[in-house]
């Protein structure tokens, strides 16, 4: 631009100084070795300005040559950015149809380009879905030093962690994510299968209670079941079903009215054999109504005299006898205890709203220990064909 605005310069004052060196009659003498040149002062001005303009054509031409040659970031302004933007937009397109092949040729075009880390984030995707995990890699950690493909590069790269079940290294990941980026839903799931992978049972069931439940929305339920289920399993295994009701009862108010939690909670009783303290937990956690979480869990007490759960069971059906799941869990429960008369009379009420596979097959194995041998074939034939 300053060579433009100098060249109009000399332009404006040849063009007033020019008439009033028609009339003059001086000129230029070059003396060379074997060589003169002689010519006039309008001579000598009109080569002077036919040179520098060949100059700026030539300055131009050549920096064009170099920029098509190397490609420059002043020809990546053109042409060459265009070229890149068709192999971005192409890789993109043919990532999205599912042709990988494609979609790795053109997105690996366009690795020197700047798309904010969006080609080198759609490359990584392409490598880890051909299953080249040491490419697909070294694609996120070069993302992750892009600011605006920092954060999903890195939740890329803990999400591949974590299917590899190295929930440590997933963990090192998240820790280095800022607090603003901490708080995002979508980086509170990877945080919580993190935690998962690493076997931090105690440590997700705390960050779940202190503050999880919002921005997990939906997932809440499944996070908190799948922690409470590892941590009082963890607890039971190793103390033993004494420490665990002990740990139960340190618990806020709050978080024992979680159905997950009490399911969780349940279910080891159930399987450090300790039914009473089960049947006394599920009575307690229903004693507004039946739940459908943990009202399967009755099916699976093994006493003797389960009084409390058949009074509450049976309480449940005067107020709807229409519900085939009430007679069914009051059958099983009375099976278990050796009452087959009731359990009989509960199976027959409830086969007749719904015939149930497992109710079948239930009261087949009644008929069968009652040595009504062809009934208990009858009804195993039925049970194994119903659904």
């Amino acid at each position: 631009m300053i060579r433009v605005i100098l060249l109009l310069i000399f332009l404006v004052v040849g063009l007033i100084v020019g008439p009033n060196l028609v009339g003059e009659k001086g000129y230029v003498l070059i003396a060379l070795k074997n060589t003169t040149i002689e010519m006039s002062v309008i001579s000598l001005g009109i080569m002077v300005f036919v040179a520098v303009i060949g100059f700026l054509v030539l300055e131009w031409a050549i920096k064009r040559i170099v920029g098509a040659v190397t490609g420059s970031r002043h020809w990546l302004g053109g042409w060459g950015e265009r070229r890149r933007q068709r192999f971005f937009t192409t890789g993109m397109q043919a990532l999205a149809e599912g042709d990988l092949g494609v979609a790795q040729k053109f997105l690996g075009k366009t690795t020197n380009a700047n798309f904010d880390g969006l080609n080198l984030l759609a490359l990584a995707d392409v490598e880890a879905k051909q299953g080249n995990t040491v490419k697909a890699l070294g694609y996120w950690q070069q993302a992750s030093l892009i600011k605006g493909s920092e954060l999903a590069a890195k939740l890329n790269m803990a999400r591949f962690e974590i299917g590899q079940n190295n929930g440590v290294e997933a963990l090192a990941i998240i820790e280095s994510l800022s607090m603003q980026q901490k708080q995002k839903p979508n980086v509170i799931e990877i945080w919580a299968g993190a935690l998962a992978a690493a076997g931090e049972w105690h440590a997700l069931r705390e960050r779940l209670a202190g503050g999880w439940k919002k921005p997990l929305g939906e997932r809440y339920s499944h996070w908190s079941e799948l922690a409470s289920q590892a941590d009082f399993a963890a607890i039971a295994n190793t103390s033993g079903a004494n420490e665990l009701i002990q740990e139960w009862h340190k618990l806020p108010r709050g978080y024992k009215k979680d159905i997950a939690h009490q399911k969780a909670y349940i279910e080891q009783l159930i399987n450090q054999g300790m039914h009473q303290e089960a049947e006394k937990a599920l009575v307690t956690a229903q004693k507004s109504g039946p739940h459908d979480t943990l009202l399967p869990l009755f099916k699976s007490l093994q006493l003797p005299k389960p009084i409390a759960s058949i009074k509450l069971i049976e309480k449940w059906i005067k107020k709807d006898m229409q519900n085939a799941v009430l007679y069914s869990t009051l059958a099983h429960v009375a099976f278990h205890s050796g009452d087959e008369i009731l359990a009989e009379k509960a199976l027959q009420q409830a086969l007749e709203l719904d015939r149930r596979q497992e109710d079948i097959l239930l009261l087949a194995e009644i008929k069968a220990q009652q040595a009504n041998s062809d009934e208990a074939l009858a009804l195993y034939k039925q049970g194994l064909s119903a659904s």
